[in-house]
């Protein structure tokens, strides 16, 4: 009986596949169906009399509430202390008066709420039943900051850690110029560099909130479970105190076009991988009639989904890169363009064609059926999935009042996407994509680059600028002394350090350095025996938590995944790193040392000696002309993730035995520490056991 049950509906399911198949002409494309619904809270808005504008969106369906908080001013320019701008907002909840970041912690955590603050507001959620502890937590942090001067002292330091990182990072590089160059004369051009965070004080930030944070400038948006009326009463006790005052306007116009297209320039020793950043600055502002067909010509172009052109052209096509993408950002002062995309060296060339060649394909060909219907499917997907979060339902409202815009702006934001058609992405594209006038940004080695570069720019030249934007003038390249070479750098950093017989009479070597790593201190033990053995052990509160060893003939790494041989180019190079005093046997060891340029490392000059292994990994090391202590070295690594150079920095020698060691080594770029040597042990009879 079973049996026959099966085989009546196996013949149903088959008559009723038939049926519709018969239906079915797959040479017609299907007709999309109506724009989706989505019900956006409407927003209610009243303003205190001091000035702030409230708005709110009452949703009862779960028991929370998000609190967004906008001091809304313009850009101004900070100048050579840039940077205090966004810190004053970050350390917002830092302390207030009456609370230390720790007391404030502490209470966020304890009713399970998030707050945190950033650049001109901060934003905040919490369950219903913790409304008041939240607030009174809020509007103390608000009108109440502290800014304890150890915690700037302490942000200062991590940023400038974090410029010490981003000095070898390509695509931080490019982005860094690309934003200086399209923006002269403006705030959104000025950049951080070390020099302008050490130069913010406390005073800085003060001086800043007591400007410009103020009420009558400033928007409350509170999304969730509240009434309208209890908003209302709530703004007014803990935020109607906030007194009001003139705040003033910056002056500035919108930055200018290029003439044509410029080429700009990064040099990056050695690089097997450039990192391309075209860009230039636009009109173009939320809410805006262009703003939403804006998005679509963008996305086809280059949104990163496998079927946008720039995607499929130098990944798919071409395999020039794991990625190539585009944005086209709206913004109430400048917006801007950029397209770009890390490739390999020898492509770099052609990677810039085509992406000249995709952005005049948005301009000048009109987009077919298909194509338009799959990324406004895209970008109806987006803008759905992004409703789950308050933030966005927060920033439509913002956005609705700040920008004036209609009250269903956003709830008929799915309607504007499907009435968009293709000859408006035509005419979009035409306007705001143009490759004519961009700014073509490129890190990479400018050795092999520079001149097939040049083609690009209308003025046939490329403009070389270092990491941080300013123009390098090539004409002023120090020259390099006559009858100095290679060899006679080393041989005055070897006479620096000691002398060749202190470093010859030396046969192991034992040092320890301690670095902070997320609040834990780590000890890094390492030793070197002559001719050639090495060990190196880092440790946590006295648990091993990696090492490494070479014997002389073979090489083993340690770790959390166990014992690992370290094999090919690694264990040769391994080889060469283990040699005692390994700058006296270059020769011997096949190592080609030539001696390049005088360059400024750390606002002093220094040779700059490139270093070859016979595996052809490069080195750069720095020597300071005057001292001749090894200052710097510079190494690049290729990962998965693009291209890195590793820099490190010796400072603080200090003699041992009638020999000088650098008692602070700075690493930067793969990984980033600062080492400080506590100890170094000289002819201690090491065990061989130890390698």
């Amino acid at each position: 009986m079973k049996k026959i049950k099966s085989i009546i509906l196996t013949l149903i399911v088959a008559l009723f596949a038939n049926v519709v198949f018969a239906q079915l002409d797959r040479s017609i494309q299907p007709q999309p169906g109506p724009a989706p619904e989505f019900k956006i809270g409407e927003h209610k808005t009243f303003t205190l009399d001091n000035g702030l504008k409230v708005i709110v969106v009452e949703n009862h369906k779960t028991p929370r509430i998000s609190y967004q908080l906008t001091v809304d001013v313009n850009p101004v320019f900070e100048k050579d202390a840039k940077g205090y701008v966004s810190m004053a907002g970050d350390l917002l909840r830092s302390g207030t008066n009456t609370k230390s970041k720790i007391e404030i912690d502490e209470a966020i955590d304890f009713i399970g709420a998030d707050l945190y603050t950033f650049r001109n507001g901060m934003y905040g959620m919490t369950l219903t039943k913790h409304k008041i502890t939240f607030l009174e937590l809020m509007s103390d942090i608000l009108l109440d900051p502290s800014y304890p001067a150890e915690e700037v002292e302490k942000t200062k330091k991590q940023k400038l850690a974090g410029l010490a990182s981003s000095k070898t990072n390509p695509s931080v590089i490019a982005n860094r110029v690309g934003q200086k160059l399209r923006n002269q004369q403006h705030p959104y051009g000025e950049i951080e560099t070390e020099s302008t965070i050490e130069k913010i004080t406390r005073d800085h930030l003060v001086h800043y909130y007591n400007t410009y944070y103020k009420p009558n400038t400033s928007y409350l948006v509170i999304v969730g479970d509240i009434s309208f009326k209890e908003a209302k009463k709530d703004a007014e006790k803990y935020f109607g105190a906030w007194e009001k005052a003139d705040v003033p306007k910056q002056e500035y116009q919108f930055p200018n076009k290029n003439i044509g297209t410029r080429v700009a320039l990064i040099h990056k020793d050695d690089a097997v991988q450039s990192y391309i950043n075209i860009t230039y600055p636009v009109n173009l502002k939320i809410g805006e009639k262009d703003a939403i067909s804006g998005s679509i010509a963008n996305n086809i172009l280059g949104s990163g989904a496998f079927s946008s052109r720039l995607f499929s052209n130098l990944r798919e096509d071409k395999g020039y890169t794991y990625g190539a993408y585009s944005s086209l950002s709206k913004n109430a002062y400048v917006g801007n363009f950029r397209a770009f995309a890390q490739v390999g060296t020898e492509v770099t060339d052609d990677a810039v064609n085509q992406f000249i060649i995709e952005m005049n394909r948005m301009k000048n060909e009109v987009v077919d059926d298909e194509t338009l219907s799959l990324f406004k499917t895209i970008l109806t997907g987006s803008f759905a999935r992004s409703l789950e979060d308050p933030r966005t339902v927060a920033r439509f409202a913002f956005n609705t009042i700040k920008y004036d815009l209609p009250a269903d702006y956003y709830q008929t934001y799915l309607e504007k996407i499907d009435e968009v058609t293709k000859e408006q992405v035509l005419e979009v594209s035409k306007k705001f994509i143009d490759s004519d006038q961009a700014i073509i940004v490129v890190v990479g080695d400018k050795n092999k680059l520079f001149e097939d570069l040049k083609k690009y720019s209308s003025t046939d030249e490329v403009e070389v600028y270092d990491i941080y934007g300013n123009l390098v003038k090539e004409d002023a390249a120090k020259l390099l002394p006559e009858g100095v070479n290679a060899e006679t750098v080393i041989g005055k950093y070897v006479d620096a350090i000691g002398g060749r017989d202190a470093l010859e009479q030396i046969q192991d070597i034992k040092m320890i350095a301690t670095t902070n790593m997320s609040g834990m201190e780590l000890k890094q033990t390492t030793y070197k025996k002559a001719p050639n053995k090495y060990a190196m052990i880092m440790s946590m509160n006295g648990n091993v938590m990696m090492q490494q060893a070479f014997n002389g003939e073979r090489g083993i790494m340690k770790g959390f995944q166990g014992e690992q041989e370290i094999i090919g180019d690694d264990l040769e190079n391994l080889k060469i790193d283990a040699v005692m005093n390994v700058e006296l046997k270059y020769a011997e060891l096949g190592v080609v040392v030539a001696l390049e340029a005088i360059e400024s490392v750390n606002d002093s000059d220094a040779y700059k000696l490139k270093v070859v292994n016979p595996t052809g990994q490069t080195t750069y090391d720095y020597f300071d002309l005057e001292s001749c202590l090894k200052v710097q070295s510079k190494q690049t690594t290729v990962t998965p993730q693009g291209e890195f150079t590793q820099v490190i920095n010796y400072t603080d020698y200090q003699e041992i035995n009638g020999v000088k060691f650098p008692f602070i080594v700075k690493i930067s770029g793969v990984q980033n520490m600062e080492l400080k040597v506590s100890s170094v042990e000289i002819n201690t009879d090491l065990s061989d056991d130890l390698f």
